[in-house]
């Protein structure tokens, strides 16, 4: 029990230390670019499903991000007409947004300009272990995904 506990704590220290070096390279990479990480996140999202619309709300909680930072993200983006924002129908207050065919293109090109050094990265990986690694990576991701929210929090009295 004892190694089991010992080999989950280090699979969640690797991941800590993967998501800082990542975003390093990551900022690098924006830095170069006229998108920031998180306008390129927000957009990459609307191009999975490119007719479907979204409320600031519902991008809230699927990009896991407060409402002030992803309204901001959303006007930069609609500022450089790469989403849309449209009143919606039944509520006035609230706007449906879309992406452009531009925003389309525009993500597609950062895509484009990333891939060197996310190649750089993987190159070493046969087909086989990279295949693999992504399903283990799909799992995790589609477990966190379906527990948002059931955190178990520390009892700090203890």
């Amino acid at each position: 029990m004892k190694e089991r506990i010992e080999l989950e704590f280090r699979v969640m220290v690797l991941l800590g230390i993967i998501e800082q070096l990542q975003t390093t390279r990551e900022e690098k990479l924006f830095g170069q670019l006229e998108i920031s990480r998180s306008q390129f996140a927000v957009l990459n999202h609307f191009t999975h499903n490119p007719e479907r619309h979204w409320t600031v709300t519902e991008l809230c909680d699927v990009m896991e991000m407060n409402q002030s930072g992803i309204t901001k993200v959303v006007q930069r983006l609609v500022e450089k007409r790469l989403l849309v924002a449209n009143p919606d129908k039944q509520d006035s207050r609230k706007k449906q947004l879309s992406i452009t065919t531009e925003g389309v293109r525009y993500c597609e090109h950062t895509v484009s300009l990333l891939m060197p050094d996310v190649h750089q990265v993987l190159e070493d990986w046969g087909d086989t272990e990279l295949a693999d690694f992504r399903n283990h990576l799909e799992k995790l991701k589609n477990w966190l995904d379906d527990r948002r929210d059931t955190v178990i929090i520390p009892d700090s009295t203890s």
